[in-house]
This record gives C-alpha cells, sequence and structure tokens, in this order.
C-alpha cells in the first residue's frame, strides 16, 4: 500500500547554508485570512530551540534569512514568503519546495515579504558597500 506524501507549511530559517524547518501538514494548518498557515510562530520556535540548546543562544530569531510557506486556499496555491537573501537563492527555495512537498503545479512565484528581512536586507546598498570599503584598508 502507498502512503500518500503529505503537502505542508512552515517557516524555515536559513542559517549557515542549513535549513531550519518547523513544519506542519497541510491537514494540520491553521486558517489565517484566506491562508492555511503553520501554527508555531518564528519566536516561539526559536526560543524552544535555544532551550534545547538547538540553536545558538546567542542569536536573536529574526537575525538569520527566514521566511514562512502559506496555502492560499482561494487560489489553491503555496507561497513561499520569505527574506531576500533567500529568494536569490534558487538552490535554496528548491529544497524549501521539496522538503515540505510541494508539487510544482500549485506553486505561486516566491514573494519577498516586510515581516521577513534579516539586518543584511535591511541595509541599504550604500550600506553594504560603505562597510565593504571600510573593510577595504
Amino acid at each position: 500500500m502507498t502512503q500518500k506524501v503529505q503537502q505542508m507549511v512552515g517557516i524555515f530559517w536559513l542559517l549557515n547554508d542549513r535549513l531550519i524547518l518547523d513544519a506542519s501538514p497541510l491537514s494540520e494548518a491553521e486558517p489565517y485570512g484566506d491562508c492555511l498557515t503553520h501554527r508555531n510562530s518564528h519566536i516561539d520556535f526559536w526560543t524552544e530551540q535555544q532551550r534545547i540548546g538547538a540553536q545558538p543562544r546567542d542569536m536573536e530569531y529574526e537575525e538569520a534569512p527566514r521566511g514562512r510557506v502559506v496555502y492560499d486556499t482561494k487560489v489553491r496555491k503555496f507561497y513561499i514568503l520569505a527574506d531576500r537573501c533567500i529568494l536569490d537563492n534558487k538552490d535554496t527555495v528548491d529544497r524549501i519546495t521539496l522538503e515540505l512537498n510541494l508539487p510544482s503545479e500549485a506553486m505561486a512565484p516566491p514573494r519577498r515579504d516586510p515581516h521577513y528581512r534579516c539586518p543584511n536586507c535591511v541595509k541599504s546598498k550604500e550600506q553594504l558597500e560603505q562597510e565593504e570599503e571600510d573593510w577595504n584598508f
């Protein structure tokens, strides 16, 4: 008997090329407007991970690039909402899609979201160029 692979929604981070996921099957997702979303928040999951020693205790949950996958029930599509640092890396987007069993035909184009901006993405291009110049002495 073949077991059906469940599609999932969830939250994630990219920390030093390591994908950190917390997800739940779509059948257990919580409604949020027209969407279904994962029940855990970034801050709650990160705090628990720090408590058990799985994540750095000296790092805030919003410091690493992060995002969320939701399912829009009206258009019947999955959305990856994430930091630019994640969305600019096709391999990482592909890993998220694979890990959450998201079918390509049910995927909307990934989107940046102002909730998910790491400190590097908040800085302006000019600030980043100045920092780079400051280190080139």
